[in-house]
């Protein structure tokens, strides 16, 4: 993926498979080290699934300069019970129209991660579909013109 060779570029090092266990700070209260443990992919569960297990004697003690806290979040599982006839897939996702970002639900679109789009930069492209989308089906609610989009129209904005 492009972010990640970027990131490389800049000198971010991946620990893959390595699960931090405690920090450690200083007398100042800011973080300068984390103590990790090595992972390893266990046997598979009855999904097929191989879940990480800790590497016995794997411990070590990782210096750090800034320490940041990035959670990963996923859809909240109430969202589709809770409005009747979205459509969302197996992950939770909202499933939209590619090209207008329109859900299941006339009238409601939508973007970004919970649509499946990993970056930012894939969520501002999704706003932008949105808006076009938006504007025109408002415009033919109010019964006023509406010039249908062209790839070339969508470009220029």
């Amino acid at each position: 993926n492009e972010e990640i060779e970027h990131a490389k570029e800049d000198g971010v090092r991946f620990h893959l498979l390595t699960n931090p266990v405690r920090l450690i700070g200083d007398e100042e209260g800011s973080v300068r080290a984390v103590e990790c443990v090595e992972m390893e992919l266990g046997e598979p569960d009855e999904s097929g699934r191989r879940r990480p297990v800790v590497k016995e004697g794997s411990e070590f003690v990782m210096p750090v300069e800034t320490f940041i806290f990035a959670i990963g979040q996923g859809p909240n599982p109430v969202l589709a019970s809770a409005t009747p006839g979205l459509v969302t897939d197996r992950w939770g996702r909202i499933e939209v129209d590619e090209e207008t970002r329109m859900t299941s639900l006339e009238g409601v679109f939508a973007g970004g991660d919970i649509t499946g789009g990993a970056t930012v930069i894939t969520a501002m492209g999704d706003g932008r579909k949105a808006a076009r989308a938006i504007d025109r089906y408002l415009r033919r609610r109010r019964g006023e013109p509406v010039e249908e989009e062209t790839a070339e129209t969508a470009a220029g904005s």
